[in-house]
């Protein structure tokens, strides 16, 4: 099946890519293969989760923010590719979580942009 197909099955429209936060290109290709930057949690512009899990933040939430922080990641892939569907493989996907101290529960919420 296809990402775009995926994503319709899901119900998942992609939210616009979200523009850089600073001075920075938000993909790059290099032969057959296309880099992000890196992206956050962005709606509108905006942050939509702030703050530390564990403190301020829930495992749920975290989990929310990392799959909002993938959608735009494939916002930018597909601006940058025209169709999803030009992807053959995710070769390496990272995450950063702030946590608090003693949060230790960061692969679930990363497991909101794996699951996906």
């Amino acid at each position: 099946m296809s990402f775009e197909a995926r994503l319709a099955e899901l119900k998942i429209e992609l939210p616009p890519a979200p523009k850089p936060v600073a001075s920075y290109v938000p993909a790059v290709r290099a032969d057959d293969l296309l880099f992000l930057s890196g992206t956050g949690p962005f709606k509108d512009g905006k942050i939509v989760y702030a703050g530390k899990l564990g403190k301020d933040l829930t495992v749920e939430q975290g989990y929310e923010a990392a799959k909002l922080t993938l959608l735009n990641a494939l916002a930018i892939v597909k601006q940058e590719l025209g169709s999803l569907n030009q992807i053959k493989r995710v070769v390496r996907m990272s995450g950063h979580v702030a946590s608090a101290e003693g949060f230790t529960q960061q692969p679930q919420v990363l497991n909101g942009a794996s699951d996906l």
